[in-house]
């Protein structure tokens, strides 16, 4: 099976992409309800404080969660569940699949050269390599949003190294509502009555009316 399918199918069976949906949706409207263009907040003000809201946030929805652990990678915040890995990156609103790794921080560019057994790329050594986690793969969770009308953009994907000017991923799909019911929830059981009644129901016959003289 292809790699896009089992790590999808394993973080969405671990509610670990409702859990990012969640937090994507809590730092956005914070960040725009606590943010003004009226006082002076710029688009990089939004950016900026958007990485940092949802880094916080995926910390709060993770935080009473022993399988998710936070595994940052030469300073970019991270966190794993089994062997993935995902870091944060903002993009341009509608422009996912624009995005130019081989211009982004040496961080990002060394994930984008990750080996990928479907298409393989010459990794180049950028110096990171120790402090990297054995064993994990690295995915990135791309987030945008606008104000108006508020829209929001989450996607989970494998970098692609693309300094030839190819596509930026490997595979990315949408976190979006798409994504079903979130199985974090579980269904309540119904409470089971605290007695029985194994009595027999008393027999009632329809009473006959008395003819009146």
């Amino acid at each position: 099976m292809a790699e896009d399918r089992v790590a999808w199918d394993e973080l969405l069976a671990a509610g670990f992409l409702h859990a990012l949906r969640e937090a994507h949706r809590e730092a956005t409207l914070a960040v725009f309800g606590g943010l003004s263009r009226a006082a002076g907040f710029t688009e990089r003000s939004y950016g900026v404080s958007a990485f940092d809201v949802l880094a916080t946030q995926i910390d709060r929805v993770f935080e009473d969660e022993p399988q998710v652990v936070r595994d940052d990678l030469n300073g970019s915040p991270g966190w794993r569940y089994g062997r993935y890995r995902i870091l944060l990156k903002r993009h341009e609103f509608g422009n996912v699949r624009g995005i130019r790794w081989d211009r982004d921080s040496p961080t990002k560019q060394a994930v984008a050269r990750q080996s990928y057994i479907d298409d393989p790329q010459l990794t180049l050594p950028l110096g990171i390599e120790g402090h990297d986690t054995p064993g994990a793969v690295t995915l990135v969770l791309a987030h945008s949003a606008t104000e108006a009308p508020l829209e929001m953009e989450l996607f989970l994907g494998r970098a692609r190294w693309n300094a030839d000017g190819g596509t930026a991923w490997h595979w990315v799909k949408a976190v979006d509502d798409t994504i079903g019911p979130d199985p974090r929830r579980k269904l309540v059981e119904r409470t089971m009555p605290l007695w029985e009644d194994e009595q027999e129901d008393v027999p009632m016959r329809l009473r006959e009316e008395r003819k009146t003289a």
